[in-house]
C-alpha cells in the first residue's frame, strides 16, 4: 500500500476562557498559571485512542505515523490520508487542525474520529469544520482500515459501516457498526507517539474494557461502546503493565475505563494480579481511575491500595437522591459518605465530580450536595455544567426530562444553565470540608507520577487553597514554588 497515513492527536492549552466554557471551576489553574509565569495549563498527554488506533492500522500493513499538533513539530502534512482524533479536542481546535492541514496540504483526506463526533451532532461539525471529508463514529480501528482502503482502491465508501460523510451535498450516514471483539484490541505501541519523552508525564493510560455497565441519562458515553461491555483479561491487563515497565521504565499508570471498578469482583481480581506479579517482584505500579460509589467497600479499597492505587475519580453528581434517581444512579448519598471514608483509611485520594443543573434541580438539591461533599470530606471536587449532549437518554426524551435548548445552553422547568453556573459558584464558596480544584484525581495521578506521596499532593491542594483565599501565604508559596521548579517544565 502506497498511501501515507498521519493521525493528528494533542491536547490543546487550557485557557481561563476554555476552561470556564466547560463549566469547571478554574481559579485554581489560574493561580498555577500565574505563580509559574504562564498563560496557559498545558501538559502533553499521552492519547489512548490514537495510540491503539495507529497500532492497529500498523499491524494490517499500513504505514502510519501519530504527530500531537502541539507538542510535536509538524514540518509538513506529508500523508494521503490524515486523521484527526478527538479525543481532548473541541470543535474548534479541530477547525484549526483541519484548516492547516488543508493550507498546507490541499489534497489530503481529512477524516475526523473520537469522543467529538459522538457528542456534537454531524451536521454542526460538517457545518463548522467544513474541510473534513468523513466522520467516523464510535471506535475507529476498523472502519478506519476499511475506509483507506476504500480510499485506495477507489471503492466505494458507502460500503463501510460506521461513516457519516457528505455526497452531493447530501449527508451519508452508513449503518453502525458492530463493536469488534475486545480481544483484538492491541497493545497501543507507544514509539508512536514518541514515548518515553522529557516533555510528557511519565504516566501511561491502559484501557481494560470497552463499555459501562450504567446507563446515566447525562451520559453519551454509556452508548458510544455499545452494550455489553467489553473486557481484557486479567493477564492481558498485568502483561500491558510489565512491558510499559520494561520497555518504557514507566511504572505509573491510568485507567481509562468508563468505570474500572466494575464489577467489584473483576476489579478485585486485576488489583490482586498487580500486586502478585509487580508490586511484590519490585515494579513499583501506581495507578488511578473512575471509580463508582457502590463499588467501594473497604475490602476493595484495601485491595486497591494495595496493587498501587494512589487517587480515585469518583461520580458523586449530586447529594440530592431526588436528582440521582432520575439520573439513572441507584446509590444514597449516605454510600459516598461511607466510600470517602473508607478511602481515607487505606491513604487513597478522592476527587468527587458533581454534575450542576440536570433536571429536578433546585437551590434545595444543590443545598443537598454542599452538606454531603461536607460530611464526605473528599479530598477534591470538580464541578460540571450539566451537558445536554446527544445520543444521552436527556437528549433523546426531551419532553420527559422537560428540557429545552443543546449542550451548555439549556433550560427546564426548575432550573436553566445560567441558574446552574451561579449554583456552581455557590457549591465553590459554601463547601468548607474539600478543595475545588479541576479534575483533581488526573492531577494527583501527575504528581504521583514524579513521585509525590499522598501526602504531599495533600499538600499541594492545600496550599492552592490557601492561596486561592489568601495570595500572600508564604508557606504555600514556597510549596507551589518548590512544585514548579521540580515539574514546571512538563505543563
Amino acid at each position: 500500500m502506497k498511501e501515507k497515513v498521519l493521525i493528528i492527536t494533542g491536547t490543546p492549552p487550557n485557557t481561563v476562557l476554555k476552561l470556564n466554557e466547560m463549566g469547571m471551576m478554574y481559579e485554581p489553574l489560574l493561580l498555577l498559571m500565574s505563580m509559574a509565569g504562564k498563560n496557559t495549563f498545558h501538559s502533553s498527554i499521552p492519547s489512548l485512542g490514537a495510540t491503539v488506533l495507529g497500532t492497529y492500522l500498523k499491524k494490517q500493513g499500513i504505514q502510519v505515523e501519530i504527530a500531537d499538533f502541539y507538542f510535536d513539530t509538524l514540518e509538513s502534512y506529508d500523508a494521503d490520508i490524515i486523521g484527526i482524533s478527538s479525543t481532548f479536542l473541541g470543535m474548534e481546535d479541530v477547525g484549526t487542525i483541519a484548516n492547516s492541514v488543508r493550507e498546507r496540504n490541499p489534497k489530503a483526506i481529512i477524516v475526523l474520529g473520537g469522543a467529538l463526533t459522538w457528542s456534537i451532532p454531524p451536521t454542526t461539525l460538517f457545518s463548522v469544520i467544513p474541510n473534513i471529508h468523513y466522520i467516523v463514529q464510535r471506535e475507529g480501528e476498523q472502519t478506519f482500515t476499511e475506509l483507506i482502503n476504500v480510499i485506495c482502491d477507489k471503492g466505494d465508501p458507502n460500503s463501510v459501516a460506521g461513516l457519516i460523510f457528505k455526497e452531493n451535498n447530501i449527508l451519508i450516514e452508513t449503518p453502525q457498526r458492530v463493536p469488534m471483539n475486545f480481544q483484538e484490541v492491541p497493545h497501543p505501541d507507544w514509539t508512536l507517539m514518541h514515548i518515553p519523552s522529557i516533555k510528557r508525564f511519565p504516566i501511561l493510560p491502559i484501557e481494560t474494557s470497552r463499555g459501562c455497565p450504567y446507563n446515566c441519562a447525562y451520559c453519551s458515553e454509556v452508548s458510544y461502546w455499545g452494550k455489553p461491555v467489553r473486557y481484557s483479561t486479567r493477564d492481558k491487563v498485568v502483561e500491558e503493565i510489565i512491558s510499559n515497565a520494561e520497555n518504557f521504565g514507566i511504572t505509573s499508570f491510568r485507567f481509562s475505563d468508563s468505570c474500572f471498578s466494575a464489577p467489584p469482583a473483576r476489579n478485585a481480581e486485576i488489583c490482586d494480579a498487580i500486586y502478585e506479579k509487580c508490586i511484590k517482584v519490585g515494579i513499583p505500579v501506581k495507578w488511578s481511575s473512575y471509580a463508582r460509589i457502590e463499588n467501594l467497600d473497604e475490602t476493595l479499597l484495601g485491595k486497591m491500595k494495595r496493587s498501587g492505587c494512589v487517587a480515585l475519580d469518583i461520580g458523586l453528581e449530586s447529594g440530592s437522591i431526588e436528582v440521582l434517581r432520575r439520573m439513572g444512579r441507584g446509590y444514597s448519598p449516605e454510600a459516598a459518605v461511607k466510600a470517602s471514608q473508607a478511602a481515607k483509611k487505606v491513604d487513597i485520594l478522592t476527587n468527587f465530580n458533581i454534575v450542576v443543573g440536570f433536571p429536578s434541580e433546585t437551590q434545595n438539591t444543590i443545598s443537598d450536595t454542599i452538606e454531603l461533599i461536607n460530611r464526605a470530606a473528599p479530598d477534591t471536587f470538580t464541578t460540571f455544567l450539566f451537558y445536554l449532549a446527544p445520543h444521552t437518554r436527556a437528549y433523546q426524551d426531551l419532553k420527559q426530562f422537560e428540557l429545552q435548548g443543546d449542550g451548555i445552553f439549556w433550560k427546564h422547568n426548575t432550573m436553566n444553565s445560567g441558574e446552574a453556573a451561579e449554583a456552581m459558584l455557590r457549591i465553590v464558596k459554601e463547601v468548607t470540608n474539600s478543595i475545588s480544584f479541576p479534575a483533581g484525581e488526573h492531577v494527583a495521578s501527575y504528581l504521583a507520577s514524579c513521585e509525590y506521596s499522598a501526602a504531599e499532593i495533600r499538600g499541594v491542594f492545600t496550599a492552592i487553597n490557601k492561596l486561592v483565599k489568601n495570595r500572600k501565604d508564604e508557606a504555600s508559596i514556597s510549596l507551589i514554588n518548590q512544585m514548579n521548579e521540580k515539574i514546571g517544565h512538563l505543563w
